[in-house]
């Protein structure tokens, strides 16, 4: 997926929001704002171009111990948005808002990145890393989070214990954003 791939697809993803008005929420930074003039509370956001860079990834990468696949390094330095999950929040202010309120250090020990939640907020989301660094082979799958507090991080864990409560999603994370794409409002 290109640069330009990616930006059609949050283009388009926001157009579906900004058609039905959902692009509204309290708290949004000056710069974000569609309409600064708003004199309400709430206020329609808008895409933003990213400002993360290689330095932040390089950074992230250290925190989380793990290898980022270069899809979603290009997904999470496009555009900063307030897109709720599945697709999950890049905002300014929060850079890689949704990778860390995903996080779970079980699934990264056994090479699944979390990167956001389901629309319920049930499961997990994460790409599977096995096939890195070719990201088309990388699939996503998701896993309901209390099925982890049954484990402790500090205790090995095999992976198939893991892997059984694992649900197939999508193929690979390009085929995940074009069905989000589509579920969208």
């Amino acid at each position: 997926m290109t640069k330009a791939q990616m930006q059609h697809f949050f283009e388009q993803c926001y157009e579906k929001l900004v058609q039905s008005d959902m692009n509204v929420l309290p708290n949004i930074p000056t710069a974000m704002q569609a309409n600064p003039h708003e004199t309400t509370e709430w206020k329609h956001w808008k895409l933003v171009p990213a400002l993360c860079t290689e330095e932040d990834f390089t950074n992230l990468e250290k925190e989380l111990g793990i290898q980022l696949p270069a899809i979603l390094k290009l997904f999470l330095s496009t555009y900063h948005h307030y897109f709720e999950a599945p697709i999950g929040k890049n905002p300014m202010t929060e850079p890689f808002s949704a990778l860390y309120d995903a996080y779970n250090p079980i699934l990264i020990q056994h090479q699944y990145l979390p990167f956001t939640w389901d629309k319920e907020y049930a499961y997990i989301r994460c790409i599977c890393l096995e096939h890195m660094p070719d990201a088309h082979r990388c699939p996503i799958y998701e896993i309901d989070h209390e099925i982890l507090f049954d484990f402790e991080e500090d205790e090995p864990i095999p992976k198939a214990e893991i892997a059984k409560h694992m649900h197939f999603v999508a193929d690979n994370f390009e085929s995940y954003l074009q069905k989000c794409l589509e579920e969208m409002v």
